[in-house]
């Protein structure tokens, strides 16, 4: 009988004669043994030091946190939380050096008796979500749930393995995004780029500055049609009465310092519109009359 095996040693392909042969040589299989040995050396090794430290550990009264993480077995990170919640005493000596009495690790542990975790008697079914009710409701992604109510921190229990999340807090969070039954007409953003040619940064900064009603139905984000609609013809309303800096250097054959210039010297109103400064038609036409 021949079996394909993979020695455990030098991990070459090799062809076994038995099922039980798990090295391809006698000089692996001398090798393997030897490592197994010496393993086995070091972990009684080990074992032996733990021994003798807790030996050593149990004659003493005071230990500091690393010694009492190594007398309780957890590490010493859970020994600084413990102190910080007050449920363990230490006393600092100095910036470097905090001790722990061996009476106040049994206090606590007296104090501590284990309690089994039960739901409480006041939980009601009634008042709380499963996530996947939350996401059938407000039409969410399940996975976004968890996400959300982990970051907002929405009270919660759990039983038998299932979470169930406080009603009262999530329906006062998705109130803040309800919108206007009325509005039925609904852009996607991919419409708005076909339709306006603009970036997907641009219609979120368009959105944010002109408070227009968005939702979120299944991962998709839609924006009210008629309220972009709106914002973009007063928009356009709005720049055929303004100038930007450059409209005025290629209508008057000016440079950029000159429409400064004159701006400052004339004392015309101007403002910032995104990345742009703009100022009235009006005005900046009737200063050029003039100068003509």
């Amino acid at each position: 009988m021949e079996v394909k095996r993979i020695c455990q040693w030098c991990g070459k392909p090799f062809i076994a004669k038995k099922t039980t042969t798990c090295y391809c040589s006698p000089q692996c299989s001398k090798r393997g043994y030897k490592h197994r040995m010496m393993e086995r050396k070091m972990e009684l090794r080990h074992m032996q030091e733990m021994l003798e430290l807790r030996s050593s550990l149990e004659k003493q009264e005071y230990f500091t946190f690393s010694q009492a993480a190594r007398l309780m077995g957890v590490s010493r990170q859970y020994i600084y939380k413990l102190v910080k919640e007050e449920k363990l005493r230490a006393s600092r000596l100095s910036g470097k050096m905090s001790l722990i009495r061996r009476a106040d690790i049994e206090l606590m542990l007296k104090s501590k008796p284990y309690e089994r975790m039960v739901p409480k008697e006041d939980f009601k079914i009634t008042e709380y979500y499963t996530a996947e009710e939350i996401a059938q409701k407000y039409k969410v992604n399940a996975k976004w749930v968890w996400t959300y109510t982990r970051q907002h921190k929405v009270p919660k229990v759990r039983i038998r393995q299932f979470n169930y999340y406080s009603k009262k807090h999530i329906d006062a969070a998705f109130a803040k995004y309800e919108v206007d039954s009325d509005l039925t007409e609904w852009y996607t953003p991919e419409e708005i780029q076909e339709k306006y040619g603009m970036t997907r940064i641009a219609i979120r900064s368009h959105v944010y500055r002109n408070n227009i009603p968005s939702k979120k139905e299944h991962g998709q984000i839609f924006y009210s049609k008629l309220h972009f609609d709106l914002s973009k013809t007063a928009e356009q309303e709005s720049k055929a009465e303004y100038y930007t800096v450059k409209e005025a250097m290629e209508k008057f054959n000016l440079s950029r310092d000159s429409v400064y210039n004159i701006l400052q010297f004339h004392q015309i109103p101007r403002e910032k519109n995104g990345r742009f400064v703009r100022f009235l038609k009006v005005d900046f036409d009737r200063v050029m009359g003039v100068r003509k």
